[in-house]
């Protein structure tokens, strides 16, 4: 499972928890749907939640070499 950081608030709009830039977050899986892009991630604090790829830092988000089973059928580089 790979982390990053957060480079922008989100907000989790299941439970309404706002989060800040530099949160750590780990990366579930990736889909797509509608031809966007969507990470599922996990918050430090615990819960789950969909986010957009502009939401965390691209440069501490390397997902080469790790597929899992959501993820297996897109890049294994996470591309903007």
């Amino acid at each position: 499972m790979q982390t990053t950081t957060l480079v922008r608030i989100v907000r989790d709009p299941r439970s309404g928890e706002v989060h800040v830039p530099n949160e750590r977050v780990a990366i579930l899986a990736i889909t797509q749907n509608l031809n966007r892009t969507l990470l599922r991630v996990r918050w430090e604090a615990g819960g789950e939640c969909v986010i957009f790829p502009d939401d965390v830092d691209e440069k501490s988000c390397q997902l080469s070499g790790s597929r899992n089973r959501d993820a297996s059928s897109h890049a294994t580089e996470l591309k903007y």
